[in-house]
């Protein structure tokens, strides 16, 4: 049988067997592996073992190995050498030898068997050929006279340096971080706003002393007088841009509920995407007219409000202005120029209320913690009824009873 399923268990077991030398070359080593090449150290003595990993923190997080089982090699003094990025695996065994895929945890359990196998046996002429590359001073073939591998050897800083990085941020356990790689294919959170565009949502708050000054003091303070900035049916309103938003929104987004937010699949991702760039394209263009336009109609509808208001200043001065006015009473020229001096105050400038205008759109990938919260799973499906959950919702709960 050429092909076989080679995990620690295996590995394990033809360490155990060893009569004569131990090679293990891999990214990572598991405790359980560590703890059988001890075994053979003692039994063998130390030049009859090699060792050969990537010590990093990346190595780790990806489940190819524990840092726990690198420390407690070094503690027995077993010498390990450092392969930078090294991604596959060299198990031999006295004159026995295989080639194998090292399994990362992080994508997928380690459950190989003949029929799924990660291994192949190696010939004789291989095994030599292959321990000539990894420890030319062990062998009797005329080759190279380093070793192609692992020249340097693991040192103590690197070792602390890794264990520093998972304290610091730890990995996640695996079964739970191949449930989220599960989910992300199918779902992404989403959040899809526009910024700056809502003008005519402004308004101005209009002095009541301006629009009706005949009121108690204590009832002023209390009367609020607003006006809308611009006109509801302006070409300044963002009306228009408000109803794509919610087509698209209405088309791809769907609402879990308070509790878990809006998600859309990820299949429809680049539907989206192309629709929301020619929003974009819109808003851009929208921002345009509004930065070119927006100080005449704030100015049209300064006017408006002085059109409809200096006859009562005409008709009952302020105090204010009868101070300034020789006369009982000011013309209309008069009464125009005071409003619009007060409006001033009040009305702002296009300038000092423009600001960038943008749709501003957040993806974010689905939690473990969300995954497992009760509900959750109910909520998806009814959101998304068409969609086959069967598959990743079984596997789910697989592992979260593992």
């Amino acid at each position: 049988m050429w092909f076989l399923g080679l995990k620690a268990e295996r590995i394990c077991e033809e360490i155990n067997s060893a009569k004569r030398r131990v090679i293990y070359v891999a990214p990572g080593i598991r405790k359980t592996v560590s703890e059988a090449i001890i075994k053979a150290l003692t039994r063998l003595g130390p030049d009859s073992i090699t060792v050969i990993v990537d010590c990093d923190e990346e190595t780790c997080r990806l489940g190819y190995g524990d840092i726990e089982a690198i420390k407690l090699l070094t503690s027995k003094g077993v010498t390990l050498r450092q392969s930078k990025g090294l991604r596959l695996g060299l198990l031999v065994c006295d004159d026995r030898g295989w080639s194998f895929a090292p399994v990362a945890l992080y994508v997928e359990n380690d459950t190989q068997s003949v029929e799924t196998a990660n291994a192949t046996v190696l010939v004789p002429e291989q095994i030599e050929a292959l321990v000539a590359a990894v420890c030319p001073q062990v062998t009797e073939m005329v080759g190279t006279q380093e070793a192609e591998i692992g020249v340097e050897p693991v040192r103590n800083s690197e070792v602390s340096e890794t264990e520093k990085g998972l304290a610091i941020a730890p990995a996640l356990k695996f079964d739970i971080a191949r449930q989220v790689r599960v989910f992300q294919p199918y779902i992404q959170y989403v959040e899809l706003h526009l910024q700056g565009c809502s003008i005519q949502r402004r308004v101005v708050n209009i002095p009541t002393a301006i629009v009706n000054r005949r009121v108690s003091e204590e009832l002023a303070k209390r009367l609020k007088t607003q006006f809308d900035l611009i006109a509801v049916n302006s070409e300044l309103s963002d009306e228009h841009l408000q109803i794509e938003l919610k087509h698209i929104r209405d088309k791809y987004i769907k609402n879990l509920g308070k509790a878990w937010g809006s998600v859309m699949l990820r299949g429809k991702r680049d539907e989206f995407d192309k629709e929301i760039e020619e929003l974009r394209k819109k808003v851009q263009e929208h921002q345009a007219k509004v930065t070119q336009n927006l100080q005449k109609e704030i100015d049209r509808s300064r006017d408006q409000v002085v059109d409809a208001l200096w006859q009562q200043v005409v008709n009952d001065p302020p105090d204010e202005l009868r101070g300034q006015i020789l006369a009982s009473k000011p013309d209309e020229k008069t009464a125009k120029a005071w409003l619009i001096r007060e409006l001033a105050r009040c009305f702002p400038t296009a300038k000092k209320i423009l600001t960038q205008m943008k749709l501003d759109c957040q993806f974010r990938d689905v939690t473990y913690e969300t995954l497992t919260q009760e509900g959750f799973a109910k909520a998806l499906r009814a959101a998304c009824p068409f969609v086959p959950w069967d598959k990743p919702f079984d596997e789910f709960q697989a592992a979260r009873e593992k």
